[in-house]
């Protein structure tokens, strides 16, 4: 860390927990892990903060529905005066209705940075949001495609945005950290076996319908291939996860797709892989991709959005169209046929994610932009 200590408010209300609020929790518990104080503003009873306590982070529970909280504004800003907050974090957009009024209540002038992970198919240009957004001194986009969509959508200049792309500790995530045959074991796979893995909740667009075709056209070849597909249907989606389990059935897959359900080991499980395959249809970003490439595991993914930030086609992977379960299975097969290729590619991923999407270099550029920030609003 270079400069004194901050004092940073991280704000999520989101009551959701997924791959936004768990990298914003990463993002928080780094920054602590720094030497920062970290008060992180969120729901009350949202797993958010009940993750970010557990931390030993100074969590601010609020009672935040909807866009308008005049109270909780003014208590957020009796904080930001109380514990002389030097930068502000929103991690979440809707976040902007109540962390802006709080700023400008306060009577301090504190920067605010947004991180942006899910793009907008509409435009953002109203008057409410002109007052929010000229309050924001920096957008953070998790991609390209993400940035340039902000910059479409919103009231912003664009030289108030920028890419900030989601980061996974390669510490963890390792091959050295591998427990391969025991994890082989509990699926009922050995060596003979090529496993391609996937991991990902059951959401229409995720491409689970791609994945089951391609395991059809590949067992006709290749007797010894299996799939292993980790994840389950958040809510309101059963019947999605429902009827591609019966897609499985219909084509008669049972013996060689093995649906794990949700897992918490997903680093363990990942070991089992040989190749993981990502057949989304969109993406904003993929951080499933970075964690399979960090486990020197070669990728097939489909070549749109923020996949085009993170895969290299034919140095870490190989793209296939979305909605292609025959692109889909023709990319696999090279991989099932070669293994050489495989631990090649693996190893080029590896060192990708190193370079490039690393926390430990992620929460050193966010300190670099916070005192950026700060240098320039003083």
């Amino acid at each position: 860390m270079n400069g004194n200590p901050l004092n940073i408010l991280q704000s999520c209300f989101s009551q959701s927990w997924g791959g936004l609020e768990i990298q914003a929790f990463e993002v928080s518990r780094n920054l602590h892990r720094m030497g920062h104080t970290v008060h992180v503003a969120g729901s009350v009873g949202s797993r958010h903060i009940q993750e970010a306590a557990n931390s030993g982070l100074r969590t601010v529970p609020y009672d935040v529905t909807g866009y308008f909280h005049p109270v909780i504004a003014w208590k957020l800003s009796q904080l930001i005066r109380r514990e002389d907050i030097d930068i502000i974090h929103c991690q979440h957009s809707k976040d902007l209705a109540t962390v802006v009024p709080a700023m400008k209540l306060s009577r301090k002038s504190v920067p605010i940075v947004l991180s942006k992970r899910v793009g907008s198919y509409i435009s953002k240009k109203d008057i409410f949001h002109q007052f929010t957004f000229r309050h924001v001194s920096r957008v953070l986009a998790v991609s390209r495609v993400i940035a340039e969509n902000i910059i479409q959508t919103t009231p912003i200049d664009h030289q108030r945005v920028s890419v900030l792309h989601d980061a996974v500790d390669t510490d963890f995530f390792s091959p050295e950290n591998s427990d391969r045959n025991r994890m082989r074991g509990e699926f009922g796979m050995t060596e003979k076996n090529t496993v391609v893995g996937f991991a990902g909740r059951f959401t229409p667009g995720k491409g689970h319908e791609q994945l089951l075709e391609a395991a059809a056209i590949l067992r006709r070849k290749n007797p010894d291939v299996r799939f292993l597909v980790v994840g389950e249907a958040s809510h309101g989606e059963q019947f999605y996860e429902h009827s591609m389990r019966s897609m499985a059935h219909d084509k008669n897959l049972q013996d060689i797709v093995i649906f794990t359900g949700f897992r918490k080991d997903i680093r363990d499980v990942m070991s089992a892989f040989d190749i993981l395959a990502f057949p989304s249809h969109a993406e904003s970003f993929g951080m499933v991709l970075i964690e399979a490439m960090a486990m020197e595991l070669p990728v097939v993914s489909t070549n749109c959005d923020g996949v085009l930030d993170i895969v290299v086609e034919g140095e870490t992977g190989l793209y296939a169209h979305p909605r292609s379960g025959e692109e889909l299975a023709l990319a696999l097969e090279r991989f099932i046929r070669d293994p050489q290729l495989r631990t090649k590619m693996g190893k080029a991923g590896r060192r990708r994610v190193e370079n490039n999407f690393s926390q430990k270099e992620q929460t050193k550029a966010l300190d670099r932009i916070y005192r950026e920030l700060l240098s320039s609003t003083r």
